[in-house]
């Protein structure tokens, strides 16, 4: 309860101080996944309950919203095994992918401006200035290659005897990772500032 009340308390606050339409969105995503990611006990499930939310950023922060969503899908893969949902996973996970790629061209919509990535700059300001819309678009290619890859391992492979829940426990890691990093972007998005008119405009 501490972990989980602790992690929405930033998000909450700012929205006090600014109650913006677009504040109230940020809080939202980032309430749902705080208490995602620690209340006590959840269910592979319940992520959509913090993708609800998130798909309101979907014209703000395109990519990120079509990553996550694409990670909340794999995080329940070994559900989907269980209830022989191999391929209904795989045919829907393919089509979201290319349609929200070429469709609604995730991928040109990706400078740092966009991504609102300007308050990492001042957060790593101790490093050489960097490409960082670049290094987001190898990360998501990295992404989807290892949900790509852990999918096929699920399905193919035997884990050894000693370690039956080899592949559960890598896909649960996996899809924590990713939905830590969303709720950390999301927290420090919300801090940076409302999104620029010109943004605004470009989405409309």
């Amino acid at each position: 309860m501490a972990c989980t009340l602790l992690a929405i308390l930033p998000s909450s606050v700012r929205l006090l101080m600014k109650p913006t339409f677009w504040q109230f969105k940020l809080a939202l995503a980032n309430s749902s996944l705080a208490f995602f990611l620690f209340s006590y006990q959840v269910h592979e499930k319940s992520i959509l309950l913090a993708a609800l939310p998130v798909c309101l950023l979907l014209s703000d922060l395109p990519l990120t919203v079509i990553w996550f969503l694409q990670a909340s899908t794999f995080s329940m893969l070994p559900l989907f095994l269980k209830d022989g949902l191999l391929v209904p996973y795989v045919v829907t996970s393919l089509a979201f992918l290319f349609f929200s790629i070429y469709l609604l061209s995730a991928l040109e919509h990706c400078s740092e401006e966009e991504l609102r990535l300007g308050a990492y700059h001042k957060l790593l300001f101790f490093l050489p200035k960097l490409d960082l819309a670049c290094i987001v678009r190898w990360k998501f290619y990295i992404s989807v290659a290892a949900m790509a890859g852990l999918s096929i391992v699920s399905v193919a492979l035997v884990p050894p005897p000693h370690l039956p829940d080899l592949f559960p426990v890598l896909v649960s890691t996996t899809g924590f990772l990713h939905f830590l990093g969303t709720f950390i972007y999301f927290n420090i998005v919300q801090f940076s500032g409302p999104p620029s008119r010109k943004n605004q405009k470009k989405n409309d």
